[in-house]
């Protein structure tokens, strides 16, 4: 009996399943820190993403484009909507495009 990984063969491999934050976690990070890359995000939690994908999220300012998922761009939106957190901006888009994420309150 070997010790090394057993590798089932391509049809028999089980189905990968995507990871996913919950709002818990992405409240939790950005009141732990000051400010939060939304790469970071994707990086933290292993979520799918680059240029290409943007999901439009509304916020009280106005609609906003945002680099993840839409599960977790829709997490970010409530979160926003509820006062949770806040939203950091590229200073000159065409369009609204979230950097980053951080805790509309503050810890003692």
């Amino acid at each position: 009996m070997s010790d090394a990984p057993v590798v089932n063969p391509p049809q028999q491999q089980p189905q990968q399943q995507q990871k996913q934050a919950t709002a818990a976690q992405i409240r939790r990070i950005a009141k732990a820190r000051p400010y939060v890359p939304i790469h970071e995000l994707r990086r933290t939690y292993g979520l799918p993403g680059d240029e290409d994908l943007t999901v439009k999220i509304a916020t009280p300012d106005g609609d906003a484009w945002v680099g993840l998922p839409e599960r977790e761009a829709k997490l970010i939106e409530q979160l926003v909507q509820q006062g949770e957190i806040g939203l950091v901006f590229h200073e000159m888009p065409r369009a609204r495009v979230v950097l980053g994420i951080y805790g509309s309150t503050l810890h003692a």
